[in-house]
């Protein structure tokens, strides 16, 4: 295969997983201005592997572990930063303790629950797992990613991914949750733009 059908080929295995890379990319990165570096960094490498790539494979799970290597190495440049801070008054911490919370709900939320839930009190939950359980809960959510092709593409044990995925959720249910019990106790968000206090 010459140098110019490799590359229609290529382009034409990218194009369907392209939006999946890129929302995937968007929720994995610390810093959002990344976003479009780890992806055409993992674009170029994977491009230039294309010869080693072997058509047995899945295309996606191999574009996702590129792009998730690619990802951990600038987040491991740039460092974990503390991603929010919030300003309580001593009076809201013993209203806080007052409040009735209703059990939580019953069974595994749904990623179309979670993605219509989404807003700056998840996203930043999302931002505070840790690398593997973001990493594992998106491949999953977003990529569609098999739990064998997701313990291929990390590296990892089957057994963790299951167990990455079901801290992950569980994290993520626990921050809808709680976001969802400080709106009906009138709390108001303390976050901006970036998960950042707006105090």
């Amino acid at each position: 295969m010459d140098r110019e059908e490799q590359t229609v080929r290529f382009l034409g295995l990218l194009q369907p997983i392209q939006a999946d890379l890129e929302n995937y990319s968007r929720r994995m990165v610390f810093e959002q201005g990344d976003c479009e570096d780890a992806l055409q960094n993992a674009v170029l490498r994977a491009f230039r592997a294309f010869d080693r790539y072997h058509d047995d494979a899945s295309f996606r799970a191999w574009m996702f572990k590129i792009l998730t290597n690619e990802i951990f190495a600038i987040n491991r440049k740039r460092g974990r930063v503390a991603q929010f801070e919030i300003a309580v008054e001593p009076h809201e911490i013993e209203e806080f303790g007052t409040l009735d919370f209703a059990p939580a709900a019953a069974g595994p939320l749904s990623w179309e629950t979670l993605a219509d839930a989404l807003d700056e009190e998840l996203l930043t939950a999302l931002q505070s797992l840790n690398g593997a359980e973001r990493a594992v809960l998106l491949m999953r959510g977003i990529g569609d990613l098999r739990y064998r092709e997701i313990s291929e593409c990390l590296g990892i044990p089957l057994g963790s991914v299951m167990g990455n995925l079901s801290r992950a959720r569980q994290k993520m249910r626990d921050a809808i949750l709680r976001a969802r019990r400080l709106r009906r106790a009138g709390f108001q968000p303390l976050w901006n733009e970036g998960g950042r206090s707006s105090l």
